[in-house]
């Protein structure tokens, strides 16, 4: 039988679950696994997500993210405008 899959049973501040969003938000994949703490661990999770993620972590985001030299803005903004 599969073992079920358990979500955090602790409360994560808003800064830790930007910092964990941001990789999907600047290239739409989480490389590094960080949101395996809010229980998605697949790209296909990861990508159902993140329309609502980007709703109401993404003018947080904004604020904090500085352009890179492979991208002047995050894959997320291109992707679903404005939050």
């Amino acid at each position: 039988m599969p073992v079920k899959r358990r979500l955090a049973k602790r409360r994560t501040d808003s800064l830790a679950e930007i910092a964990a969003w941001s990789t999907a938000f600047e290239c739409e994949f989480d490389f590094f696994h960080d949101l395996e703490l809010f229980g998605l661990f697949s790209d296909a999770e990861v990508k159902a997500a993140l329309p609502e993620a980007w709703k109401r972590l993404g003018h947080a985001f904004l604020v904090t993210w500085v352009p890179k030299d492979t991208r002047e803005t995050p894959w997320a903004l291109d992707q679903f405008g404005r939050p």
